[in-house]
């Protein structure tokens, strides 16, 4: 005991060291006081029964080893050069745990990296998938979009075609009755006729955007309006929203019976300018 403290070690330590290793000597505490220095328990009090184990197996030991020369007490030059020794080897064992420690430092920190470059990864597999959602979505919505204008269409092209029929139906009546009525005298000489009215097929209309753009499209004559609304609707490029159809010149706007009459009996054959604005 008075060799360890004279060492400088704590008696605490001291004390611990020598019933752990069953008071075998000095040097036997001190090896174990190297071995345990930087144990965070090192200055905790012994386990119960700890004590008495030791100095069991402590005393068996000298049972056995009776007979032999007993240990040597130190000199002081010894004493120190023991403490330099141990002091050497405290050293040692420091270095090779700060070296071990920034080993570990190092690995910690390369499994973090790792683990947030995975991260970095999934996010980014998870914004393709979310484009790649978001694309399908726009193409889906086309194809609707597509499929309900050639369903427009084809109701236009059927509403022409009874719009005709019709008109070839009124019309043979009042022809029959005409071939059937005697001829009457000739009558007296008319005024000159007026030249007939031109009938247009088609129309060419151009659409002033609410951001200053235009759309330019040809449409039938008898097509209704509301195929022109549904046109701006698919090709527009100011944004999405309400929006009504009117005139300039004449200053109108059209409403929603207009949407369903044909082109040319709202005035726009063969051609006009149409004004996309926002509902008031």
């Amino acid at each position: 005991m008075d060799t360890l403290l004279e060492m400088g070690f704590p008696k605490n330590r001291a004390e611990k060291a020598l019933a752990l290793t069953g008071n075998k000597g000095a040097e036997a505490a001190m090896e174990w006081l190297l071995q345990h220095s930087e144990d965070p328990d090192i200055d905790d009090p012994l386990p119960e029964g700890a004590a008495e184990a030791a100095a069991g197996e402590g005393a068996a030991e000298a049972a056995a080893g009776e007979g032999q020369q007993p240990q040597r007490v130190l000199s002081e030059e010894e004493k120190a050069a023991k403490a330099k020794e141990l002091e050497e080897k405290i050293k040692q064992r420091r270095k090779e745990r700060e070296e071990k420690e920034k080993k570990e430092a190092i690995e910690k920190e390369k499994r973090r990296m790792e683990s947030g470059k995975q991260i970095v990864d999934a996010k980014r597999r998870m914004e393709e998938l979310e484009m790649k959602k978001i694309a399908e979505e726009r193409r889906r919505e086309k194809m609707e979009d597509r499929l309900a204008r050639e369903r427009v269409k084809k109701q236009i092209e059927a509403d022409k075609l009874a719009r005709r029929q019709k008109f070839n139906m009124d019309g043979a009546a009042p022809a029959a009755s005409a071939a059937a009525a005697p001829p009457a005298a000739a009558p007296a000489a008319q005024p000159a006729e007026a030249a007939p009215k031109k009938e247009y097929s088609m129309t060419r209309l151009q659409i002033r955007l609410t951001d200053g753009a235009a759309l330019t499209s040809q449409f039938a004559a008898k097509e209704a309006l509301a195929a022109v609304r549904l046109y701006v609707e698919m090709n527009r490029t100011d944004g999405q929203g309400a929006f009504t159809l009117g005139t300039a010149f004449p200053r109108r706007v059209f409403t929603a019976e207009d949407y369903e009459r044909p082109l040319d009996s709202l005035g726009l054959v063969p051609s006009a300018v149409l004004i996309v604005s926002k509902p008031t």
